[in-house]
């Protein structure tokens, strides 16, 4: 029984037997790190933007609409839940800044919270809340596709 093998041009076999280098080894261990740093990114800014927006909707601002129906409760309540999220979400865009799988996995779940809030939030400022959600979407996709378990030191 003989096994043929198609000759390797000399710039495959240089590069299988070339040995692995740094870039190499740092392309492997960092893919996708942008992206985690771009989700605790939007975590910071919608973390913020949620804060402000929650202190508007509790002071009644002008600028949302007036006189809207809500699924349940109202402009006030809302303001709350999107304030205790929006501190929530800012707490947790710095732990994932201080790379700690914890607030990963806490902010997925703080983000599709937020997705629910803004979608019953929506007649109080409908585009703005489907902006913040294609935010949270982007940042959940972040936290999720990519990034890697961090082994203890040892």
């Amino acid at each position: 029984m003989s096994v043929s093998h198609a000759a390797q041009t000399p710039t495959q076999a240089s590069r299988e037997a070339a040995p692995a280098t740094e870039t190499d080894y740092y392309d492997n261990d960092d893919r996708g790190y942008g992206w985690v740093v771009f989700a605790g990114t939007l975590l910071l800014l919608v973390g913020s933007i949620n804060v402000i927006e929650g202190i508007a909707a509790i002071g009644n601002a002008n600028f949302f609409a007036h006189n809207t129906h809500y699924v349940f409760a109202n402009l006030n309540t809302w303001g709350w839940i999107v304030l205790i999220l929006g501190t929530c979400q800012f707490l947790v865009g710095l732990g994932v800044f201080a790379k700690n799988q914890f607030s990963r996995w806490t902010g997925v779940v703080v983000l599709a919270a937020n997705c629910l809030a803004q979608l019953l939030m929506m007649p109080a400022y409908p585009f703005w809340s489907l902006t913040l959600i294609t935010m949270d979407i982007l940042a959940i996709y972040g936290l999720i596709a990519y990034g890697k378990r961090i082994a203890p030191a040892d």
